[in-house]
């Protein structure tokens, strides 16, 4: 039987990379997008035919329209969870609808999503969460993004120890990468610096992919934070406790 993927934001940046390459790798490949016009123009590039390819269009913070929407899949092996959006601004500046857009797309987003699909994906099925070294560090300008990011590692952790027992792995991918999302981001950084730090090593979207389907989808580890900076490839530890000195 097919295996089946679904990826949400698929319409462009890693979401669209990774739909071409799971296409390529014979999955049944689910596009996800708000925009009808662009799901269906992303649809007839990746199978003009139609074959193995099929579109669900929804916002992932509205819930009505996307219970109606997920309810065309009966089954899943593989749900990666890529919307987000950002909304970049000073702490003392940031208003409280940039907080609130970029927390309820970010992070109740793929609450939204992965609570009305866990109980469809088989055993030996795969959620991939992808978070940001934003939420892993945290970055000047996007506390809203890094919150939201930093709870998505902690969701991964949660989720992988309550599914373990159904065989779903739960991962969570930190890229760094240059997307339509993110170049305007590292495009003000150089405008205002010079250059990008040398330590920034950043790659394309069809890496991150090309790391998702043959790393994180091939694994049978579950509760892992992993990186993919271009051609750099690894994985964050856990932040573990350690005790102060007493005085």
């Amino acid at each position: 039987m097919t295996k089946k993927i679904l990826i949400t934001g698929a319409t462009k940046g890693i979401g669209w990379a990774l739909a071409q390459k799971a296409y390529s790798y014979g999955y049944d490949v689910i596009l996800h997008g708000r925009n009808a016009t662009e799901l269906q123009q992303r649809k007839l590039e990746l199978a003009p035919q139609g074959e193995r390819c099929t579109t669900v269009c929804f916002d992932v913070r509205d819930r009505k329209i996307l219970e109606q929407e997920l309810q065309k899949i009966d089954r899943l092996n593989v749900l990666v969870n890529n919307a987000g959006t950002i909304a970049d601004n000073w702490w003392s500046k940031m208003t409280d609808e940039q907080w609130d857009t970029v927390i309820a797309t970010d992070l109740t987003g793929v609450y939204n999503v992965t609570s009305r699909l866990t109980a469809k994906i088989v055993p030996g099925g795969h959620i991939v969460n992808i978070t940001s070294q934003a939420g892993l560090k945290g970055n000047p300008g996007q506390a809203n993004y890094s919150a939201a990011k930093a709870a998505l590692v902690g969701m991964t952790y949660t989720l992988a120890a309550e599914l373990k027992r159904k065989q779903i792995y739960v991962n969570a991918v930190a890229p760094a990468a240059i997307t339509a999302m993110t170049r305007p981001v590292l495009e003000k950084f150089r405008q205002k610096n010079g250059s990008l730090p040398s330590m920034w090593q950043l790659g394309t979207a069809a890496q991150v992919a090309d790391f998702i389907i043959q790393h994180v989808l091939s694994t049978q580890k579950t509760g892992q934070v992993l990186a993919v900076n271009g051609t750099r490839q690894g994985y964050w530890l856990p932040a573990q406790y350690q005790r102060m000195e007493e005085r």
